[in-house]
C-alpha cells in the first residue's frame, strides 16, 4: 500500500476512534496534561503497529488491544519514578454543578468510583461500558471469558460499596 495512502487510512482511523481513546485517557489520567502526552503516545503506538494490523480482528479490538497495553506500559514506568506533583490550578477550584442535570452528576460520582479501581479493572469496566461482550473484552485483554466475567462480577460490587459510601 502506498504511504500516502497507508497514512490517509491511518488518520480516518484515528478521526473515527478518537473517543475512544479520549475516553481511555480520562479514565487513566485526571489531568488535562497527562491526557493530551497519554492520547499523543497512544496515537504515536498505534501509527507503528498499523502497517502490522492484519484486519483478522475487529479494528476496534486492535485498537483497545494497542492503547491498553500503551497505558499499562506507561503506569509501569511511572511507578519506577520518583512522584512530583506538578501546580495545576484547576485542583484548588471547586467546579459548579448543575442542581437538575441529576444524570451528569450521577455519571461523575460513577467515573469518581472507577477510578478508584486497579489498572486492569478500569479496562475490564471501561470495555463493559462500551458495550463489549465478554469474549471480545477477553481477546482484547488477553484473558478468559471466565476470568472476565469473574472479574465483572466483583468490580460491580466494588462499584456499588465505593458509590454507597459516597452517598453517605
Amino acid at each position: 500500500m502506498a504511504k500516502a495512502s497507508l497514512q490517509q487510512e491511518f488518520v480516518q482511523l484515528i478521526a473515527r476512534h478518537q473517543k475512544l481513546i479520549h475516553s481511555l485517557c480520562s479514565l487513566y489520567y485526571p489531568l488535562p496534561e497527562d491526557r493530551k502526552d497519554l492520547f499523543q503516545e497512544i496515537v504515536l503506538q498505534l501509527w507503528k503497529s498499523y502497517p502490522a494490523f492484519n484486519h483478522q480482528s475487529k479494528v476496534s479490538t486492535w485498537l483497545y488491544r494497542v492503547a491498553l497495553n500503551t497505558v499499562f506500559a506507561r503506569i509501569r514506568k511511572e511507578k519506577t519514578r520518583p512522584k512530583s506533583e506538578s501546580f495545576s490550578e484547576h485542583l484548588f477550584q471547586v467546579p459548579a454543578s448543575e442542581p437538575d442535570d441529576d444524570h451528569a452528576l450521577a455519571t461523575q460520582e460513577l467515573y469518581r468510583a472507577i477510578s478508584q479501581l486497579a489498572d486492569m479493572d478500569k479496562a475490564v469496566i471501561m470495555l463493559y461500558l462500551d458495550e463489549h461482550t465478554y469474549e471480545e473484552m477477553a481477546s482484547i485483554l488477553g484473558l478468559s471469558r471466565t476470568n472476565i466475567s469473574t472479574k465483572m462480577n466483583r468490580i460491580k460490587a466494588r462499584l456499588g460499596k465505593l458509590l454507597k459510601k459516597e452517598l453517605l
